[in-house]
């Protein structure tokens, strides 16, 4: 089970491209030869990047939705929308698809800096500023976040 940690500032490139962070790398060590698979998140305006064997998990999820069900395939739809399969160059680089970066606020001419934060399993890519302003914003009381996420469940002895 992957447990994927840190925050890393990164610069995108003008062609779209991401030096990866060696720290990541070497966390991801024993998939990366698998692949990347680059997906829109569905509550933020981030970008979520899964090592391929956790995409597949992601994806067997997805095959037991009903192919004859409307709300299950417009979810799938949108849910699969722009999902892309990503790998390393010889640079340790990956490519950010245009309309990914588009949607995730990353800019090219404005502002080309964005954080790469761990979150378990995957890693979740976003425009630096949003960042800033959604994850270290003020206007969320953690702990009281913490009481209604956990506080009804014990932790394991």
């Amino acid at each position: 089970m992957l447990n994927l940690l840190g925050e890393y500032t990164c610069k995108v490139d003008a062609k779209g491209r991401v030096s990866f962070p060696s720290r990541l790398r070497k966390q991801l060590d024993g998939v990366l030869h698998h692949g990347l698979v680059l997906n829109r998140d569905i509550f933020e305006k981030c970008l979520v990047l899964y090592p391929k064997p956790e995409w597949d998990k992601v994806n067997a999820e997805m095959a037991q939705l009903s192919r004859y069900n409307r709300k299950h395939q417009q979810f799938q739809r949108m849910f699969m929308k722009g999902a892309t399969a990503v790998e390393l160059d010889g640079a340790g680089r990956i490519s950010l698809p245009a309309l990914l970066m588009q949607y995730a606020g990353v800019d090219l001419k404005e502002d080309n800096e964005i954080i790469i934060s761990g979150l378990g399993e995957k890693l979740e890519i976003w425009n630096k500023a949003a960042y800033e302003a959604q994850v270290l914003g003020d206007d969320i009381d953690f702990g009281d976040l913490a009481e209604d996420v956990r506080g009804d469940i014990e932790p394991e002895a």
